[in-house]
This record gives structure tokens, C-alpha cells and sequence, in this order.
């Protein structure tokens, strides 16, 4: 399976990312069934060595050999052939190496939800009453903290010369 210099995957002009890059098989792409295929379709059953692909009310059914069990990460279907069935049209562009897949939004409209982004739900709790700010009334109390006080022997800019002796005995 050679595998391409690196291959966008466009659904309907947005990218679809994976780490695992397109392969391409005897003429025919193959995509990792998770993420990109997984993009696509409603859901994934494997039942013994078939894979059956569901989207809107079509299904489309997948032979894998046996040797094949593995995690839909790491398995490749036939992209266009998976497709198309499921009413989408998939073409590649060799210039821009990119794999553009065209949903019709008659599909799209049918895997919305009725209401999408419903308005979150009040929650009725106690408020927390604001901390009271200190008043200010008379002379300031003294630090009670210690600070450590170390008296210099010398002044801290004071050198004694080291030609003459120091005067002090």
C-alpha cells in the first residue's frame, strides 16, 4: 500500500483531520474508518467479517477479512465505494491533492437535531452574601510581627585601605 504525500479530506469545504494518512490501492483511495469515514455515516456495526454502514435509512455493507479485526482506527475502507451508495458524491483533485466529498444538504438537514442549542436551565440557588469591608476608625494598630534587625559593625560603602593599618586597635 504506497502511501501519498499528504491528502486533504474536504466535506462540503471543511477539513476532515486524521493522523492516519489516505492510502491509495489499485487506483482506489482508502480512508481509516474512524475518523474520516465515521464523519459521514450514522454508525458502525461489525457483525463477524462485514461491516454494515448506515446513514439516513441506507445502508451500505462492507466485506473484511477475518484478519482484519482491529479497531476502526486502524482499519481502511474503500472511500468512494462507501460513499457514494450513501448519496454522496466524492471526487479528488490531483493538483491540490485533495479529496472533496459533497454532501447533499437534504441529508445534513435530517441529522439535526430539532433544537440544538437549547437554552441552558436556571438554577435557583442561595447567594453569597458580600464580605463586609473594614472600616477605618482611629490610630493603626503596630505591626506584631518582629522584623529581624542586624546593626552593621561598619558602614555598608566603608573600605579599610590595605597599605595602612586600621586605626581602630
Amino acid at each position: 500500500m504506497p502511501f501519498l504525500p499528504p491528502t486533504r479530506v474536504l466535506r462540503n469545504g471543511a477539513p476532515i483531520h486524521s493522523y492516519r494518512p489516505l492510502v491509495l490501492r489499485s487506483g482506489h483511495f482508502y480512508a481509516p474508518a474512524w475518523p474520516v469515514v465515521a464523519a459521514f455515516v450514522d454508525r458502525i456495526i461489525r457483525v463477524g467479517n462485514r461491516l454494515f454502514i448506515y446513514r439516513s435509512g441506507r445502508c451500505v455493507v462492507i466485506r473484511v477479512p477475518r484478519s482484519a479485526h482491529r479497531p476502526l482506527g486502524q482499519l481502511y475502507l474503500p472511500l468512494a465505494s462507501t460513499l457514494r451508495p450513501l448519496g454522496d458524491e466524492v471526487r479528488y483533485a490531483a493538483a491540490t491533492r485533495t479529496v472533496e466529498i459533497r454532501t447533499p444538504l437534504a441529508e445534513l438537514a435530517r441529522r439535526l437535531p430539532k433544537q440544538p442549542n437549547p437554552l441552558p436551565q436556571v438554577v435557583f440557588a442561595p447567594r453569597v452574601p458580600p464580605t463586609p469591608r473594614p472600616h477605618w476608625n482611629g490610630i493603626p494598630l503596630p505591626r506584631r510581627t518582629p522584623l529581624p534587625a542586624i546593626a552593621p559593625s561598619a558602614p555598608p560603602n566603608a573600605r579599610v585601605p590595605r597599605d595602612r593599618p586600621s586605626p581602630l586597635p
